[in-house]
């Protein structure tokens, strides 16, 4: 390795400092000078703990994905209706299903509890609709 002379003060003392290359450094910038005093504490034991960074990442992902959750279960709720309560009368268009129906008849409430409430309203054993067919749908 290749030593270089640096000449720290160009005034009237100068001092000679001899490295040997540029990563060569025996202390990192960020760690304390380790004090060798007797009775003297080290500073380590007194620095606060650090996360890993596989650990930070590992929370991070899990605070988003419960926001996540906490934001679509917020939508949820506000956006769900109950299903009405009244009746109406329409007919089945061709080619429609019943979560078709269902969705066309009560746009904002859960297509799952409109079928339900669809058969039990018509008494309907089979889920097949036929084109034309009058059904009895909560409105």
């Amino acid at each position: 390795m290749a030593t270089q002379e640096l000449l720290i003060r160009p005034g009237t003392r100068r001092t000679r400092v001899l490295r040997t290359g540029a990563g060569d450094f025996r202390r990192p910038p960020g760690r304390p000078r380790p004090v060798s005093a007797p009775g003297v504490a080290g500073s380590v034991a007194c620095a606060p703990r650090r996360m890993s960074g596989g650990l930070q990442l590992a929370l991070v992902g899990v605070l988003t994905f419960v926001a996540c959750l906490g934001l679509a279960g917020v939508n949820w709720l506000s956006s769900s209706q109950p299903v009405p309560s009244g009746v109406a009368t329409v007919q089945a268009q061709d080619g429609e299903t019943l979560p078709e129906l269902a969705h066309r008849v009560a746009p904002n409430s859960p297509v799952d509890d409109v079928v339900d409430r669809i058969v039990a309203l018509n008494h309907l054993t089979d889920r097949a609709l036929h084109a034309g067919q009058p059904l009895e749908v909560p409105a």
